[in-house]
């Protein structure tokens, strides 16, 4: 193959003879169609093809039911050339609703190649499936073939690099939630281990409120995902508050009780401002958390002496849990409570202190908990 052929793609086709079979992990094309003169022609075009630095290895399938079997065993296909009408009239868009929708496999690239337009026309298939490209096998010469190969290879490239970017900054985002609140915790309790409770206890909830159908217009899966780890930074605001006040070991005066109750509004502050410039949902989510944890379904907690279902979902979730592992867990003013008269205490305060839906699914929450270590 010569580069002066493609000159568009010279810097990333290399025909040359050191490269011909190129030094990468090959990417993995996937041809799905019945006639057979389709497969020989792309082996023909793809066998002496290289795309930066990486040459095209092809499987075949002369069915749609094949072509299902060959991806559960192939997971990183990159490119799927797919006839329309096979061994149904739908076989091939009923191929990609399976790959998109059932096993949830978006970065393939699927290139529709038919013989019948008139059975799926390019309008209407491209606006009803996640398909890439749409070409006639009538225009594609060997020369758009490759052309239409090459897009879809970079395209496939820069989807997974952008993914696995996104998993990077996530993982690191995490490892930023969990710094910031075991800073916190430290000062306030020199262990770690009731961030790490109150972020399973919070997830737990989360799941099991989402399980009931409770507050279907507040709550949805991926709120639930990004609940427990936004809880752990409930406390975040105490970063700012004199260890004078924080490990006094009897009880506040008034004074010290203001100062004691600014974490809240610290803590929200430092969050928001954060989501501002991440745009992060976990800081969103612990933003709202941070805030108004403290507040009451009676409209008696604080800082913004918010009432019912003016008060975030995810800080009356916090609320509960907060609550719930502070009682069970040894301060230097008090012991720790039984789980049983803890969670009794729960029960006592839903509708006033508490969320009672969210009370009523915490009880429930509370044995599993205990199973934990």
């Amino acid at each position: 193959m010569s580069l002066d052929e493609y000159p568009l793609f010279a810097d990333e086709l290399d025909g040359s003879s050191a490269a011909r079979h190129g030094d990468g992990e090959p990417w993995t094309a996937l041809v799905v169609d019945d006639e057979e003169s389709m497969h020989e022609v792309t082996r023909l075009v793809t066998d002496r093809l290289v795309f930066r630095g990486r040459p095209i290895r092809l499987l075949s399938a002369r069915s749609a039911a094949e072509a299902r079997a060959l991806v559960e065993r192939e997971p990183d296909i990159a490119v799927v050339l797919l006839d329309v009408v096979m061994e149904t009239d739908t076989a091939g868009l009923d191929f990609v609703r399976w790959l998109r929708a059932e096993r949830h496999l978006a970065d393939p690239r699927i290139i529709i190649r038919t013989g019948q337009p008139g059975n799926a026309p390019e309008r209407g298939v491209m606006e009803q499936f996640d398909i890439n490209y749409y070409r006639t096998k009538t225009e594609l010469t060997a020369d758009r073939l490759v052309s239409t190969l090459v897009v879809a290879l970079r395209s496939f490239d820069e989807v997974v690099s952008v993914r696995r970017l996104a998993d990077t900054l996530e993982r690191n985002q995490r490892a930023t939630v969990f710094a910031l609140a075991e800073l916190a915790e430290h000062r306030d309790t020199d262990t770690g281990a009731h961030i790490h409770r109150v972020r399973t206890a919070a997830e737990g909830l989360a799941r099991e409120l989402l399980a009931r159908g409770v507050y279907a217009d507040e709550l949805h899966a991926e709120l639930v995902e990004t609940i427990g780890l936004a809880a752990t930074l409930h406390d975040v605001g105490k970063v700012a508050i004199p260890d004078t006040i924080l490990h006094k070991p009897g009880k506040l005066n008034p004074e010290e009780w203001i100062v004691m109750k600014s974490h809240a509004v610290v803590g929200g502050g430092l969050l928001e401002r954060a989501a501002a410039s991440t745009g992060s949902g976990y800081m969103l989510t612990a933003a709202q958390i941070a805030h108004h944890h403290h507040e009451r379904w009676d409209g008696h907690g604080y800082p913004a002496g918010l009432s019912g279902r003016d008060i975030p979902l995810p800080a009356r979730i916090a609320a509960v849990v907060d609550v719930f592992d502070a009682l069970v867990s040894p301060r230097p003013y008090k012991a720790a409570w039984p789980v049983a008269a803890a969670a009794a205490y729960v029960r006592d305060n839903a509708g006033s202190h508490f969320d009672p839906q969210v009370a009523d699914a915490f009880l429930s929450v509370i044995p599993r908990l205990e199973d934990q270590p």
